[in-house]
C-alpha cells in the first residue's frame, strides 16, 4: 500500500500544473504581449488553450501509468492464482501423504488409530475385529536380500493382502512388515474366516526378479469391546495374541486371551520387583541337606533362593529364575546367592561342622558371563571359605557349547572348586563331553527316582547313570528321594549321596542348624 504523503504530492501536482501554471502562464503572457481584445470570449479561449497545453500531456502520462499499474496488477493476480493452486496441490499431497504409506499406498499407522479412534467413539459398529499381522522371515529375506529387495516384497505382500479382503474390510500398514486389518462383523465365525484367509494367502510363493519367496504369517486378533475400549489396548493386545501364534511356530492365528493378560501383568510385577528385591531383603536362601547313602551323615547343604513378593507372596525359583535370566538380573541375585550361601556354611565350619560344603545352582547366563571364575574366587576369598567345600551345579544345557564350558570349567577347577551336572539326563549333552570335562559329581534327575521303583526301564537308566559315573570316577547324587525304598534301592545300586523329602525338605538357616547340631 503507498504511503499517504505520495498520495497528497500526487494532488498538489496536479493542482499546480492544471490549475495554478496556466494561471500563471496566462497573466504573464498578456502582461509580456500587452494583450487585449475586446471580445471577452478571447481571454476564455485562451485559458482554455493554455490549460489544456499543460494537462493534457499530465493526462497522457496518468492514463499510461494506470494502465501500467492495470497491467502488473492483473499479472499479479494471475501469479496469485497459479500460487494459490500450487499450494492448494501441495496441501493434498501432504495430506495424503500423512494419511497413506508412501510404498504400498495403504493407509497408515496415524489413520489407522483415526479411522479405529472414530468406530469407537461413535459405535459405528456392535463389533469390530482388529487382525495384527506379521511376516514370520522378513528380517531374514530383509538382510540377506538387501533392504531395496525387501521394499519390493512389501508391496507384493500389502498387493496380496488387498485381493484377498472384501471390500468392508480395512487394510493398514502398521509400519515394517506388520500389516492390521479393521473388520467391522460381530460374528466370531467370520473372523476367524478371515484370519485364514490371510494365513492361506501366503501358501504361495513370491516372485522377485525370478526369485521364488516363501513366507508365513503370525496373526493376532482382539475384539473391540471384548478385550478393550481405546484404540491402544486394541492394538497391544492384538500384537500379544500375534506374539502367542508365533510362540506356536508361526503360519497360524490367536485369538487374545485375558488369562495372558493376568499372566502379563504378573510377569511384570516380577520383572519390576527382581530389580529391587536384594536391597528390599526380600531374597532368602533355604538349605536342602545331602547325605551320604551309606550313613545316613549330613554332608553338605543345597543352596536354594526363595523370594517373598511384598504383594504376591513366597515364589518358586521355578516362576521367577527365568525371568531373572531373560531380564539380566540373575547377575547380581546369582552373586548374592554365592556370597550369603559361602558366608552362611562358612560361619556353621566355624561352630563345629568343619566338614560340611555347599552346593549352588549357576544359570547359564552367570556362568557365560565374562569373569564368573573370577567373581567365585573373590567370593571365597571374602568369605574364607575353603575352595573344596564350593560345589557349583551347572545345566546339561551348558554343556552343548562345550567350547566355553570347557574353558570356564578349567578356570573354576584351577581355583579349587567343585563342579556338579544338575538333573542329568534330562537335558541335551553329549555323553562325549563327560570324558573330557572336569565333573566331579553328576546328579541324578528327580523324574528318575520318582519312577524307578515303578518302571523297569527308568530303573535301568538310574543303574546306567550310576554305572557310567563311577567308571568315569564321579560322585553321583540323587534327586527328590521321598519313600525308604527308594534311597535303599539308590545305596545298593552304588549311588553315593542323596537328597529330598524322606531326608528333609529346604529350611531356613536357623532350622537347618537345629537339625545339624541333633546330628551331631
Amino acid at each position: 500500500m503507498e504511503k499517504p504523503f505520495i498520495k497528497d504530492n500526487r494532488f498538489w501536482l496536479c493542482t499546480i500544473a492544471i490549475i495554478i501554471i496556466p494561471n500563471m502562464l496566462e497573466v504573464i503572457f498578456f502582461r509580456l504581449f500587452n494583450m487585449q481584445f475586446e471580445n471577452p470570449i478571447w481571454y476564455e479561449v485562451i485559458e482554455t488553450t493554455a490549460i489544456l497545453t499543460l494537462a493534457i500531456p499530465i493526462f497522457i502520462f496518468l492514463f499510461k501509468k494506470v494502465n501500467r499499474y492495470e497491467n502488473e496488477l492483473e499479472f499479479q493476480l494471475m501469479e496469485n492464482e497459479k500460487a494459490i493452486a500450487e499450494i492448494g496441490l501441495k496441501n493434498l499431497e501432504l495430506s495424503y501423504s500423512a494419511a497413506n504409506d508412501y510404498l504400498t499406498d495403504l493407509p497408515n499407522r496415524a489413520q489407522l488409530f483415526n479411522t479405529l479412534d472414530r468406530i469407537i467413539i461413535t459405535s459405528q459398529f456392535e463389533k469390530t475385529g482388529i487382525f495384527f499381522i506379521d511376516l514370520d522371515r522378513f528380517k531374514v529375506i530383509n538382510d540377506t536380500m538387501g533392504h531395496l529387495y525387501g521394499d519390493i516384497f512389501i508391496k507384493l505382500v500389502s498387493k496380496r493382502l488387498r485381493n484377498r479382503l472384501s471390500d468392508d474390510n480395512m487394510l493398514y500398514r502398521h509400519g515394517g512388515d506388520e500389516f492390521i486389518i479393521l473388520a467391522p462383523h460381530s460374528d466370531l465365525t467370520e473372523y476367524e474366516k478371515i484370519a485364514k484367509e490371510v494365513v492361506d494367502a501366503f501358501n504361495e510363493p513370491f516372485s522377485i526378479s525370478g526369485d521364488e519367496i516363501f513366507t508365513t504369517v503370525s496373526v493376532g486378533i482382539s475384539i473391540y469391546p471384548d478385550h478393550g475400549k481405546n484404540t491402544e489396548t486394541l492394538l497391544k493386545n492384538a500384537d500379544k495374541a500375534m506374539y502367542s501364534a508365533k510362540e506356536e511356530g508361526g503360519n497360524t492365528y490367536c485369538f487374545y486371551s485375558s488369562k495372558e493378560a493376568e499372566g502379563d501383568i504378573r510377569k511384570m510385577k516380577l520383572e519390576n520387583g527382581l530389580r529391587t528385591a536384594i536391597e528390599n531383603e526380600q531374597l532368602t536362601l533355604h538349605y536342602q541337606p545331602v547325605v551320604d547313602l551309606q550313613t545316613s551323615k549330613i554332608i553338605a547343604v543345597e543352596a536354594l533362593l526363595r523370594w517373598e513378593h511384598p504383594e504376591l507372596g513366597f515364589l518358586s525359583p521355578i516362576e521367577f529364575i527365568p525371568i531373572a535370566e531373560k531380564t539380566g538380573a540373575i547377575i547380581p541375585i546369582g552373586k548374592w546367592v554365592l556370597e550369603t550361601a559361602c558366608r552362611q556354611v562358612k560361619q556353621w565350619q566355624s561352630i563345629g561342622f568343619h566338614d560340611l560344603s555347599v552346593a549352588v545352582n549357576a544359570s547359564i547366563r552367570q556362568v557365560n558371563e565374562k569373569g564368573f571364575p573370577m567373581a567365585v574366587e573373590n567370593i571365597l576369598h571374602e568369605t574364607q571359605l575353603n575352595p573344596r567345600f564350593l560345589d557349583i551345579e551347572i545345566t546339561e544345557s551348558l554343556m552343548q557349547n562345550d567350547t566355553i564350558s570347557g574353558v570356564v570349567f578349567k578356570q573354576l577347577k584351577a581355583i579349587g572348586v567343585k563342579i556338579s551336572i544338575d538333573d542329568f539326563g534330562t537335558g541335551y549333552s553329549s555323553l562325549s563331553v563327560l570324558s573330557y570335562l572336569p565333573i566331579d559329581r553328576l546328579k541324578i534327575d528327580r523324574s528318575f527316582v520318582k519312577d524307578m521303583l515303578e518302571h523297569s526301564k527308568t530303573d535301568s537308566i538310574v543303574r546306567t547313570i550310576i554305572d557310567m559315573g563311577n567308571h568315569l570316577d564321579m560322585k553321583l547324587v540323587a534327586e527328590g528321594i521321598e519313600e525308604e525304598e527308594q534311597r535303599e534301592a539308590l545305596r545298593q545300586y552304588g549311588c553315593h549321596f542323596g537328597q529330598g523329602y524322606l531326608i528333609s525338605r529346604p529350611l531356613p538357616a536357623s532350622e537347618l542348624e537345629v537339625l545339624l547340631r541333633e546330628q551331631k
